[in-house]
């Protein structure tokens, strides 16, 4: 009975129990003061997108992102990472503001994360030190700048810290020590990266070394420049633990740190982006835990450790842009261990290999993604490549590999990615290559030679996203079986022999199309109105038979070239518009008329206008001033008039200006010195006048090229032009330029490198400079120019860099050439023909040991043609006609292939081949090697002592005479005798 009693009264208690829930009289949820502090936390955030609306009523258990503990309800956990909070999306509305230090009343808080959101630059706030309970810390790429504060060490429960700054432009910074980390001797997640340590001292190794437990580290892009453990350590407390070392894209020159290979459980290693130099020790392979080596982007030389065969985990290797300079069999050994049938991601791309694939490549079974490209890899594709079933992604590029492609290619039916472009494969490609590969998504075959031969009929079993056959044989007939293919987003068929129309059907193909190239065809007819490809970014359709008009461009055209066809009509349908993603627009060598619409500045983010080569007429707009980003203009080559606005002197980032060949006239304006990175301006055969402005010396200071010829320009050369250290081609040619050639022509620096000079300076700087002209790399420009040399207009483009020309002709500069210009050792073509130059063509031309084209023509230069002219070993035109030179021309070295009697005309008193005046008797013969001035003070002795000989000689004779009679009348006989038989011998000739 007692017991039936107490069962009843447990159930009633019960029921009471769930009656108090049910009615709110038994309350289990946050306490009040921790409710408080997340309010008052909240009230200093913004949070526009209402991240945190759920924060009302009285439980903040239940608010999102707050957790507490089942038991206590105490708030343990604020989970306030962006992402999650905003269910994975990350577009706008993300949280910022500043921390409240409200939050130290949450005294059993553990885990708290505000990674993912955007503080706007304000700093860690150094009262996180004093969340005593913390376990994990995450402010990862949330926006914090500024000092990490070192009261962070108090956390010495914190098993996780996450301080990734990555993601964020200014970022956070250590200014001296990492001592503070020492203190976190629970720590087992260390992520620092992209925190700048540039400054840190030399002992943060040891201050990581304290962390016994540590298994994760990762300091990628911290600027770290070196990586010192302590000296010669016994033991590191901290090798045991570490399982993952991320040390990636720092600046870290060093051999490979062999404290790594205690690590005994390391399963990822990750070194990328280094100065890492050296051999891979071969103790590696007793590394038997690692799954991922990522040594790509270092200096690193070859040959691999064989033992890296034996590590059976190993699932990545990246090799990439290493020198391993080695056979590619001797990949043999180490493929045909473990490591070969386990890897799953190999990349060796840039390594320096060379050798063939078959020995090796079918011992990768179990790979799924290989990339060899860019090595010196040769021979054929191996049938037995069939064996890598597993295939996924595969990358041949840029390798000298020949043979045909085989069949059994055609068996991967993994395969989504096969890219062989950039070798000289050829042979015939077949539905058999193609048949099987059913996954197939990307497929690049350009700059080989094949040819592809497929059936008009055939249905691919795939569906491309990425279609790239350049420069292989695919026409005459557009390829039919392209048709299946609607969801492509490139499509490369550039220089593939196509001719005639485009069927009807292509222009509706793809809508998703990003990339499309025709460019290098013979495709002939018209093309739609409007081009319906809304995510079009590349458009080239460039030298081809396009005619008719131009077609309205798509809203996101970043890069579109029509150049080179027979596109006819004014330029209204391409330039009406307002594209704002347009940085480049080729339409250049067409049949192009009208005038220069203004709506061509709206174009606001434009960098490349190229309308050259057409008959566009009428005046420059004059609203240059809001195309603040374009960096090359050409239009030259038409039949612009007026004069040259002024607001093209607000174009601060321009390089490039080609206005020659039009009617242009007038000055040249004031505010175009505000240019002041300008590197090529071509203002030639226009109708300018005034004087060549000086300022053009003085502010226009990285000025290479300078193209002024055929204008009105009157008075002297500014001496300022002289300043402009990297000048490489001036040409002030056909104007009315008079005074004297400036004495400091000589101070042309660029011209007194010879080629390979300036290019090991290149070389030195490569990437540190803004622009080199020819090659516009950063913005995917190559510049071109029309130079006068040889006696004939040559066209330059990918060498125009090279090109080094000074181009005087046809003005009235008068006064001697200055000896200064023999210092110009680099210069190439130098004309100073049809002038009024005097005086002696000077001994020191010899200096000018690049000089291929040399025209002295139509001048009044006199005296004779020095000898050291024979030395200019480069020289292959010459012209000194119409001057007053004289005596013998001079022979040997280069000279001798100069034969054209043409090039002396007009110059009486030369003699000597190639002319056929022969040099009299009093002509003097040089001795010893033509042109060879070093012995020019041995021949004066010569001649000295010759003469005095003669002298003495002479005087013996006299004296000889004037004491002996009979010897005095018998020398004068015989003189008497010599002079009666010279005149009948006269007589008899000329009779």
């Amino acid at each position: 009975m007692v017991q039936k009693h107490t069962t009843t009264l447990h159930v009633h208690l019960l029921l009471m129990l769930f009656g108090c829930l049910c009615l709110g009289e038994l309350s289990l949820s946050c306490t009040e003061s921790e409710r408080l502090a997340l309010v008052k936390f909240k009230a200093g955030l913004e949070d526009p997108h209402q991240l945190l609306s759920s924060w009302t009523g009285e439980d903040c258990c239940t608010w999102r992102g707050v957790h507490c503990d089942n038991e206590t309800w105490h708030v343990v956990s604020l989970d306030l990472q962006y992402h999650h909070l905003y269910e994975g999306l990350s577009n706008g509305g993300k949280l910022s503001g500043e921390l409240s230090p409200s939050l130290l009343a949450l005294q059993h808080l553990n885990h708290l994360d505000l990674s993912s959101n955007n503080f706007k630059g304000t700093e860690i706030p150094s009262f996180i030190g004093s969340l005593s309970g913390l376990s994990y810390l995450n402010l990862s790429n949330a926006g914090f700048i500024g000092r990490i504060p070192p009261q962070l060490g108090n956390l010495t429960r914190l098993r996780y810290l996450d301080l990734n700054s990555f993601y964020n432009i200014y970022g956070l910074h250590v200014d001296d020590s990492l001592q503070w980390l020492s203190s976190l001797s629970s720590l087992q997640y260390l992520d620092m990266s992209g925190v700048n340590l540039a400054k840190v001292s030399s002992d943060w190794f040891q201050s990581l070394d304290m962390l016994p437990i540590l298994s994760a580290l990762l300091l990628s892009n911290c600027q770290l420049q070196q990586l010192l453990p302590p000296p010669s350590p016994s033991y590191l407390n901290l090798t045991s633990s570490l399982t993952s070392i991320d040390l990636s894209n720092n600046q870290i020159n060093s051999t490979f740190p062999l404290w790594i290979l205690n690590c005994s459980n390391l399963v990822h290693l990750n070194l990328w982006f280094n100065h890492f130099h050296g051999m891979i020790p071969e103790a590696i392979g007793n590394m038997k835990a690692l799954e991922v080596l990522q040594f790509g982007f270092n200096e690193f030389v070859g040959p691999l450790p064989e033992s890296m065969g034996d590590l059976c985990n190993l699932l990545t290797l990246d090799l990439s842009f290493n020198n391993m300079n080695g056979d590619s069999s001797t990949l043999t050994g180490i493929f045909s261990g473990c490591a070969g049938a386990n890897i799953d991601t190999l990349n060796l791309r840039s390594s320096n290999l060379s050798g063939e694939l078959s020995g090796w490549l079918e011992m990768l079974k179990g790979t799924t993604t290989l990339d060899l490209s860019k090595n010196s890899l040769y021979g054929p594709i191996p049938s037995s490549i069939r064996n890598l079933s597993n295939l996924r992604t595969l990358y041949l590029t840029s390798n000298g590999l020949n043979g045909t492609l085989p069949e059994s290619i055609g068996q991967l039916s993994e395969l989504k990615v096969l890219d062989i472009s950039h070798n000289s494969i050829g042979g015939v490609i077949s539905e058999a290559h193609l048949a099987n590969l059913s996954s197939l998504k990307e497929l690049s075959m350009s700059q080989n030679s094949m040819v592809v031969n497929i059936s008009k009929d055939w249905v691919p079993p795939f569906h491309l996203q990425d279609i790239a056959f350049q420069s292989c044989q695919l026409g005459p007939e557009f390829p039919a079986w392209l048709r299946t293919q609607k969801d492509f987003s490139v499509l490369d068929l550039s220089n593939t022999g196509i001719t005639g129309q485009l069927p009807e059907w292509f222009w509706d193909l793809s809508h998703s199309i990003a990339i499309l190239d025709l460019s290098n065809n013979q495709i002939t007819g018209t093309i739609p109105a409007s081009l319906n490809y809304a995510g079009i970014a590349l458009i080239n359709l460039s030298s081809n038979k396009f005619e008719g008009a131009l077609p309205s461009l798509p809203p996101n055209a970043a890069y579109v070239d029509l150049s080179y066809n027979s596109f006819s009509g004014d330029l209204l349908p391409v330039l009406n518009g307002t594209l704002i993603t347009l940085g480049h627009i080729y339409l250049s060598n067409n049949l192009l008329n009208g005038t220069i619409p203004i709506s061509i500045c709206n174009f606001r983010l434009v960098q490349v206008i190229d309308i050259s080569n057409n008959f566009i007429s009428g005046e420059l707009p004059s609203c240059w001033a809001n195309l603040i980003y374009l960096v090359a203009l050409k239009l030259e080559n038409n039949k612009l008039s007026g004069e040259i606005p002024a607001s093209m002197g607000s174009l601060r980032l321009m390089e490039v200006l080609h206005l020659g060949n039009n009617n242009l006239s007038g000055e040249i304006p004031l505010p175009l010195r505000k240019c002041k990175i300008l590197v090529t301006l071509d203002l030639g055969s226009n109708k300018l006048s005034g004087n060549i402005p000086a300022w053009i010396g003085e502010n226009l200071l990285l000025l290479r090229i300078l193209r002024l010829r055929s204008n009105m320009f009157h008075g002297d050369i500014p001496e300022e032009l002289f300043n402009l250290a990297s000048l490489q081609i001036l040409d002030l040619a056909y104007n009315n330029l008079s005074g004297a050639i400036p004495q400091a022509f000589g101070n042309l620096s660029a011209m007194q490198l010879t080629n390979d000079a300036r290019q090991s300076i290149l070389d030195r700087f490569q990437g540190q400079v803004l622009t080199s002209v020819g090659n516009y790399s950063m913005i995917g420009y190559t510049d071109s120019l029309s130079v006068v040399t040889k006696g004939r207009q040559l066209e330059y483009s990918k060498t125009l860099q090279f090109v080094t020309s000074i181009d005087l002709s046809s003005n009235r500069l008068s006064g001697e050439i200055p000896e200064q210009i023999g210092n110009l050792h680099g210069v190439q073509n130098l004309n100073f023909s049809g002038n009024h130059l005097v005086g002696r063509i000077p001994n020191f031309i010899s200096g000018l040991i690049s000089l291929e084209s040399l025209d002295l023509s139509r001048n009044k230069l006199a005296g004779e043609i020095p000898s050291s002219i024979s030395v200019l070993t480069s020289l292959s035109h010459l012209n000194l006609s119409y001057n007053n030179l004289s005596g013998r021309i001079p022979s040997g070295n280069q000279l001798q292939t100069l034969d054209d009697a043409s090039i002396y005309i007009g110059n009486n008193d030369l003699c000597g081949p190639p002319l056929t005046v022969k040099c009299g008797a009093k002509e003097t013969v040089a001795f010893g090697t033509e042109g060879d001035d070093s012995d020019e003070p041995g021949l004066l002795w010569i001649y000295f002592g010759s003469a005095v000989g003669y002298a003495l000689g002479l005087w013996a004779v006299f004296i000889a005479l004037l004491i002996n009679e009979a010897l005095r009348n018998s020398y004068f006989g015989r003189v008497d005798n010599m002079h009666k038989k010279f005149s009948a011998l006269i007589t008899t000739v000329f009779k």
